[in-house]
C-alpha cells in the first residue's frame, strides 16, 4: 500500500471510531482547532458555571414545591381577570398617550403578558420593547422568570425577598397589572374556589393550613367583602374618599375581613411562586453538554469556545456572571445610561415630589434611578416581606428582616437588624442594578435595566469601552467646602456612589467581540413542554358565589 494510500486508510480509521463515538466526539480528533487551547485554570473556571442544580428552598413558601400549587399558580399566571383597568401612567405618575388599552378600561394583562414562558419568561409584547407595558408604562424591561427562583431578592432593584410577595405587588402595581387584593379574592371565590381549597384547605395535604381560612362559600357576600380594594395612601378609613383607592373600601373593611382577604391574596402569590419554581431553568444548554463532554466536543463552535476562555479570561465577565446561573445576584452601577422613553431620570424626579424624589443626598425611597439603594428601603417598608414579625405571612419563623438580607447581596457591611428596623442602604449603592442571569440570554433582549441596548453586540461593546462615562455620575454630590456639612455635598470620608471596581476597558477585538456573542448565544435551554408553557384548560371553579356583579375597574394609581 502506497503512502497516500495508508494515510487515508488511517484517517477513516480515525474519523470511524470518532463517529462511532457519537457525531459531538468527531470535533477532537482535530483538536488543533480554536476553542481547544484550554488551560486548566480557563477549564476550572468555566466547570464552575454549570451544571445548574435545582433552585434553593424557599423557605418562606411552603408550597413552592407542590406540584398541586404550582397546577394552580399555572393558571393564575395567565389569567388577564386578575388586572384591573388601564391608567395611562408611567412609573412617577406621568400621563402617557397610550399602553394597551384605553384609559379606564379592562388592561386584560396577565403576569404571562411581560413574562412569556416561551420566551424565558420576558416580554416580547411592549411597543417600543424597551421598557415594559402592562395598564401604565413601567420604568424598567421586564426580567425572564424562568431564572427567578434562584435570586434571594426580585426586580433589579431587590425590592421584594420572595417570589410570592413580588407576584402580589405587581398584581397591584398602577403600571403593572392594577388589580387589587380584593379583586383577587372574588376571582379566586367565582372562578377557582373549589381548587383553592383543594391546594390549601386540605388536611391531608401535609401542608400547613391557612391561619385565615376562606369562609364556606353560602358566607361570602359583595356585602360583606367589597368588590374593589387595596390600600390607600392615607391610614385609616376614610369612607367616601374620591382619593383613595375605591371610595378606602380597604381600609374600612374589619380587621378579620382584612386578614381572610391578604390570606388568599399571599396565597395567590405562593401558588404562582410554585409554578416559577416548576419553569426554573433545566441547566440543558448546549453550554451545558459542551461543560460536561469536555473541549472540542462539538456541542458549541470553535468560534463559541473561545468566546468561553474570553468570558473566564480576558473580558472579565465570570466576575459578576459566575456560579451556574450566571450571575452573583448582586448590585453593581456599570455606568448605563438611566435614558429611553418613560425611563425617569434624577432631574425628573425634583425635592418634595411624593412619586419620584432624588433630591441630592436626601433621595427618598421613591427615587426609582436610584436601583437598589431606593429598593431596599422599599423592601424595608413592605407588609409581606419574609422578616415582618408585626404581619406573619411567611411560613418561616426565622426569616431575618429585610436589613439583613439585602445586605448579602448588596455586599456592604450589615447594619442591626431587629424587628421594626428601618433598613439603611449604603450610599455608594445608589445607581446600582442587579447583575441578571445570562441564561437564556439571546432569548430575552432588550437588555440593561432600562432595555438601553438592543443587541448582545452592543452589551458587549459596553463592557468593552468601560461602561458609558457620563452615565456614572448622578448620585455624585460635591465635596463639603469649609463650614458646610452634608446631606447636599460629601463630607470627607463618607461613602460615595462608585461604578463597580470591575468594569474597565478591556480591549477586545471585533472579532474577540463576536466570539463572545457567539458564546453568549450557547446558553438557551430548550423550550419549556408545552403544557407548562401556556395556559391551562380552565380549573373547576366549584359551586357559584354571590359577587355582586363582576369586580368594577381599577382606577388606582401607580403602586411601586
Amino acid at each position: 500500500m502506497g503512502r497516500a494510500a495508508r494515510s487515508i486508510a488511517t484517517a477513516v480509521v480515525i474519523l470511524s471510531g470518532a463517529w462511532a463515538a457519537g457525531c459531538h466526539a468527531t470535533d477532537k480528533v482535530f483538536c488543533g482547532s480554536l476553542g481547544c487551547a484550554w488551560t486548566d485554570t480557563e477549564w476550572s473556571r468555566v466547570q464552575s458555571l454549570s451544571p445548574l442544580p435545582a433552585p434553593p428552598p424557599d423557605t418562606s413558601n411552603a408550597y413552592s414545591n407542590s406540584p398541586a400549587a404550582a397546577a394552580l399558580g399555572q393558571a393564575f399566571y395567565f389569567d388577564t381577570r386578575f388586572s384591573g383597568a388601564s391608567t395611562l401612567v408611567d412609573a412617577i405618575a406621568r400621563p402617557v398617550a397610550a399602553a394597551r388599552t384605553a384609559k379606564g378600561s379592562p388592561a386584560n394583562v396577565s403576569c404571562a403578558t411581560c413574562h412569556d414562558p416561551s420566551r424565558a419568561g420576558t416580554d416580547e409584547s411592549s411597543v417600543p420593547n424597551t421598557v415594559s407595558i402592562g395598564a401604565g408604562i413601567y420604568d424598567v424591561n421586564s426580567q425572564q422568570t424562568l431564572v427567578a427562583a434562584y435570586f434571594p431578592l426580585l426586580y433589579w432593584n431587590g425590592r421584594s425577598d420572595s417570589l410570592w410577595s413580588q407576584a402580589i405587588a405587581v398584581n397591584e402595581s398602577g403600571v403593572s397589572m392594577n388589580g387589587t387584593r380584593l379583586q383577587v379574592f372574588w376571582t379566586i371565590v367565582n372562578n377557582y374556589y373549589g381548587s383553592y381549597q383543594a391546594v390549601f384547605d386540605d388536611p391531608s395535604s401535609g401542608l400547613p393550613a391557612p391561619t385565615y381560612p376562606l369562609p364556606p362559600a353560602a358566607s361570602i357576600t359583595s356585602a360583606e367583602f367589597p368588590l374593589q380594594g387595596k390600600p390607600g395612601s392615607v391610614k385609616g378609613c376614610q369612607a367616601g374618599s374620591t382619593t383613595e383607592p375605591f371610595g378606602d373600601a380597604w381600609d374600612c373593611l374589619n380587621a378579620d375581613d382584612q386578614k381572610t382577604v391578604n390570606q388568599v391574596f399571599v396565597n395567590f402569590g405562593k401558588a404562582i411562586a410554585a409554578y416559577e419554581y416548576a419553569i426554573a431553568s433545566r441547566g440543558d444548554s448546549p453550554f451545558d453538554r459542551f461543560v460536561h463532554d469536555g473541549p472540542g466536543s462539538g456541542w458549541i463552535s470553535p468560534q463559541a469556545e473561545n468566546g468561553a476562555r474570553l468570558f473566564v479570561g480576558k473580558a472579565s465577565c465570570i466576575d459578576c456572571h459566575n456560579t451556574p446561573l450566571l450571575s452573583d445576584g448582586r448590585f453593581h452601577n456599570i455606568s448605563v445610561p438611566q435614558a429611553g422613553e418613560h425611563v425617569p431620570t434624577v432631574e425628573d424626579c425634583p425635592a418634595g415630589s411624593s412619586a419620584c424624589n432624588c433630591a441630592p443626598g436626601m433621595e427618598a425611597a421613591s427615587c426609582l434611578p436610584s436601583g437598589v439603594w431606593g429598593g431596599t428601603l422599599k423592601l424595608g417598608e413592605s407588609a409581606f416581606r419574609r422578616g415582618n414579625a408585626e404581619a406573619p405571612w411567611s411560613d418561616d419563623p426565622n426569616a431575618p428582616e429585610p436589613c439583613a438580607t439585602t445586605q448579602i447581596a448588596i455586599a456592604v457591611p450589615a447594619p442591626d437588624a431587629g424587628p421594626g428596623t428601618v433598613c439603611a442602604p449604603d450610599p455608594s449603592m445608589k445607581g446600582a442594578w442587579r447583575t441578571p442571569s445570562l441564561r437564556d440570554v439571546a432569548l430575552t433582549a432588550p437588555y440593561m435595566h432600562d432595555g438601553y441596548y438592543a443587541t448582545l453586540t452592543e452589551v458587549v461593546q459596553h463592557y468593552n469601552m468601560g461602561g458609558v462615562a457620563s452615565a456614572a455620575n448622578a448620585f455624585q454630590l460635591p465635596l463639603c467646602g469649609p463650614g458646610e456639612t452634608g446631606p447636599a455635598c460629601l463630607e470627607p470620608g463618607a461613602p460615595a456612589p462608585h461604578v463597580a471596581v470591575q468594569l474597565k476597558p478591556l480591549d477586545l477585538t471585533d472579532d474577540e467581540v463576536a466570539d463572545l456573542v457567539a458564546f453568549l448565544e450557547t446558553l438557551n435551554d430548550a423550550p419549556l413542554p408545552s403544557d407548562l408553557a401556556q395556559a391551562p384548560p380552565p380549573p373547576d371553579a366549584g359551586a357559584p358565589h354571590d359577587a355582586g356583579g363582576s369586580p368594577a375597574a381599577n382606577d388606582g394609581s401607580p403602586s411601586q
